[in-house]
């Protein structure tokens, strides 16, 4: 199945693009990875089978073939360790992903192979945005799963997602990859969450660009939304608090407040 641009023009198509953002969703999308339990056992202790660089990209960063009792997977291995530009985030990406029930990063943990000191994650097969051409299956379930990839990458100031940074699998589900670059400094929300700027936004809505637009039609899971409400420093510390320092932390709660804010109000009549 390929993705192509969908037409935004006329029709109930165009009425249900157009509603009035950020409504929450009683959609609940199946777990991609429901036994990541033992994905991330199976990255802590598998053997290494294989292993070839990437050709792309500046992290540094080798495709690996793992098996271990006649289970083989390909993950990711990346050994990249700049202060903003690291492993380290890759694998609090993970974390955080998990503590908020998402399931868009791929399981990834922190391991040495070879030694070398890294994280190894699941490899995904899919196609990255820039090169997909065909819709997906559900459009309400991809508008929640955009609307979540936006909210994520605006709490962890990850100012890194463009089409190359984020995959459809073969099921219509949006994965997040490459997230080195995450969890920066700001205290601000970096865009509104319904803004509809772009050409790179509107090709992740799968809708075709429009000058005019002013928001898309974000929407969330309730469970999401009373999360982030709940989340504490304490919460953190304990989720990722081995990748991200106590200022990095503070400044994701300053953010989880502005979301917020930004939802309550979009809410608003």
């Amino acid at each position: 199945m390929a993705y192509r641009l969908r037409q935004a023009g006329g029709g109930i198509l165009a009425l249900v693009l157009f509603l009035a953002p950020s409504v929450a969703s009683s959609t609940e999308p199946a777990s991609a990875w429901p036994d990541a339990t033992h994905l991330e056992d199976f990255l802590l202790q598998a053997n290494v089978v294989e292993r070839a660089k990437i050709g792309v990209g500046v992290t540094d960063s080798s495709k690996v073939t793992l098996e271990l009792n006649g289970e083989e997977h390909q993950v990711i291995f990346k050994v990249f360790d700049r202060p903003y530009d690291s492993w380290r985030r890759e694998v609090a990406a993970y974390e955080l992903d998990k503590y908020l029930g998402l399931a868009m990063v791929p399981p990834t943990v922190e391991r040495n192979v070879k030694g070398r000191r890294g994280c190894v994650q699941l490899w995904v097969e899919g196609e990255v945005l820039a090169t997909a051409s065909e819709d997906p299956d559900d459009l309400e379930l991809w508008r929640l799963q955009v609307s979540t990839m936006w909210l994520f990458d605006y709490l962890t100031a990850n100012t890194d997602r463009h089409l190359n940074n984020a995959l459809i699998t073969p099921d219509s589900r949006l994965v997040l990859i490459d997230n080195s670059r995450a969890f920066k400094t700001y205290t601000k929300v970096l865009k509104s969450l319904a803004e509809a700027r772009g050409a790179t936004r509107a090709r992740f809505w799968i809708v075709e660009y429009d000058d005019q637009r002013q928001q898309y039609p974000t929407t969330y899971r309730d469970a999401l939304i009373e999360k982030l409400g709940s989340m504490t420093e304490k919460d953190l510390k304990k989720t990722i608090g081995r990748y991200i320092d106590k200022n990095e932390r503070k400044w994701l709660l300053d953010r989880r407040d502005l979301i917020l804010q930004q939802i309550e109000e979009l809410r608003s009549p």
